[in-house]
């Protein structure tokens, strides 16, 4: 039997929205998270009805790729903006993660509970509870760390609900880290579990994006890749459309002094820091096994003939500098992964 959640048409994907937390309103104190958390009934959430939402519509307003983006992933915005949304969007997609599976069994054999994880970490963490094995210290999924996942026989569907899934473990960051920068002046402690959530919360994100990518290279260029190449979607079609990873980074950028006063060499920034990596090391296999070590990404193609001779994985590359910036003390520093 279908979840409530799962009947509501998306005229635009052909597939249900999937209602998920506009990131805005993402807890920016351990107390609201914590006590929504207390609340939470997780089976009770997965039959529950999704809030009220705002539905994307692309091209209303042509400026505003994140729309285009959302809908292209099915995703409509709660507009409640509270914890409790957060939750509840979580739960539903969690749920959407499991039916999938078993419907195609896809995901990494040594571990087909890993997408659940992330989740499960979270609730638990946030409750005050010590998961035993939810929150591990987690392997992507890749080939570098000796993962093969499993071709997805749903390339569509596969790439809509690994995205879904990515996009709630991002909050789940921004979560971390907001609560980090609301800790009250001299709690240490307090801003240091905030700070261990977001890493969690990255490495889980890792995990998503691997799982996202198990996909064969053949059935990617086939069929996904041209489904976001116009006229389907406007030329440079990109994740730097996704408002969730855009508001990541801004956080990033805004907790930076805060991160400088706890100390870059504190032991919590410094996981958070190997969590980063984990991220990044995870969208550059996924643009690897994509032949993006050799072709540019769908935004380089369209910036001109320079930007269309950088390859996809020299891209997440710079990024991936960048974002480390952001975590580490200023001037040149070796890498400590």
């Amino acid at each position: 039997m279908a979840a409530p959640h799962e009947t509501r048409n998306c005229p635009v994907c052909r597939e249900p929205w999937l209602v998920l937390a506009d990131p805005t309103g993402l807890p920016d104190r351990w107390a609201e998270l914590a006590a929504a958390a207390a609340r939470f009934d997780g089976a009770a959430a997965v039959r529950r009805p999704p809030d009220p939402a705002a539905a994307p519509r692309p091209g209303e307003h042509p400026e505003n790729e994140q729309d285009e983006h959302d809908a292209f992933f099915g995703v409509a915005r709660s507009t409640d903006l509270s914890a409790a949304a957060f939750l509840l969007g979580g739960a539903h997609t969690h749920h959407l993660v499991a039916v999938h599976q078993e419907r195609s069994g896809c995901g990494d054999p040594r571990d087909p509970g890993a997408p659940a994880a992330g989740w499960q970490c979270l609730v638990e963490r946030a409750t005050g509870a010590e998961p035993a094995v939810a929150c591990p210290a987690g392997t992507t999924g890749t080939a570098e760390d000796g993962g093969d996942p499993v071709d997805c026989p749903r390339p569509h569907e596969h790439w809509r609900v690994g995205h879904q899934l990515f996009f709630v473990l991002i909050q789940g960051v921004v979560t971390g880290l907001r609560c980090f920068a609301g800790a009250a002046a001299g709690d240490t402690a307090g801003a240091a579990r905030a700070l261990r959530l977001a890493s969690e919360m990255c490495r889980h994100s890792a995990v998503a994006m691997t799982f996202a990518g198990g996909l064969s290279p053949a059935d990617y260029e086939r069929e996904v890749r041209p489904s976001m190449l116009p006229p389907a979607v406007r030329p440079g079609f990109s994740g730097f459309q996704t408002r969730d990873h855009a508001l990541l980074v801004r956080t990033l950028r805004a907790v930076r002094p805060a991160l400088g006063a706890l100390g870059f060499d504190h032991p919590a920034v410094v996981e958070l820091d190997g969590a980063l990596q984990q991220v990044y090391a995870a969208h550059r296999w996924v643009c690897s096994r994509f032949d993006g070590a050799r072709i540019p990404s769908l935004l380089m193609e369209v910036g001109g003939p320079q930007s269309a001779q950088r390859s996809g994985v020299a891209v997440v590359d710079e990024l991936t500098e960048r974002r480390l910036a952001l975590v580490r003390a200023a001037g040149p520093r070796p890498d400590r992964h």
